[in-house]
């Protein structure tokens, strides 16, 4: 299926059913990857806060790859709306190989998945923590990103399998007092009065 138009992707969303695999313990498996369609390249765009980076040497092998073995992975987006295009969750790199200073072409593979701008969020992070790829700088402005869109800490340590000291070291890394507003700290000592000679246990 091609997408050349917002009116040919709104189309082909009416008319498609998700993909749901039966799992363990009742649980339902999405597979957008079962519909992935190809999408004209100037309908798919970046998006603004992925923590990931690839070296040259890199690019060059995934460039090899695709002409090797095709475009066996579409890139994971997410239709905003409001701009009637795709924005890129995962695969941006695999996007620049379309591009005219590699492959040049006029289409992209892509997999829409139906998330909201906090989920698709987190969506980059598990996919790039799967791979080991992630730099600090960004992952914290993910998690401020997340809190901004409303995420509880207990949502982002869930989502993004960290725990709750890494959130509060990556709000802190964005130097954002506000974001520790909602925070609940236990003491880890308390103070008292000492009786001299007193012997502290």
């Amino acid at each position: 299926m091609f997408i050349n138009t917002p009116e040919d992707y709104y189309a082909w969303r009416t008319a498609t059913q998700p993909v749901l695999l039966p799992g363990k313990k009742k649980v339902q498996v999405a597979v957008p990857c079962a519909h992935t369609v190809l999408a004209r390249r100037e309908m798919v765009v970046a998006n603004t806060y992925n923590p990931n980076h690839v070296s040259d040497d890199k690019m060059e092998l995934l460039y090899q790859s695709i002409l090797d073995n095709g475009f066996a992975f579409p890139c994971a987006v997410i239709w905003d709306e409001e701009a009637e295009q795709f924005v890129i969750v995962d695969g941006f790199h695999r996007y620049l190989i379309t591009g005219p200073d590699w492959l040049g072409l006029a289409y992209v593979p892509v997999a829409v998945l139906d998330h909201d701008m906090a989920k698709r969020l987190a969506a980059t992070w598990q996919f790039n923590k799967a791979r080991g790829q992630h730099q600090v700088d960004l992952d914290a402005d993910l998690i401020r990103a997340l809190i901004e869109q409303g995420a509880a800490e207990e949502e982002i340590v869930l989502h993004l399998g960290i725990d709750l000291d890494t959130v509060h070291r990556y709000k802190q890394v964005t130097g954002i007092a506000a974001l520790f507003a909602n925070a609940v700290y236990s003491m880890s000592w308390e103070m008292r009065e000492v009786e001299e000679g007193e012997v502290l246990a």
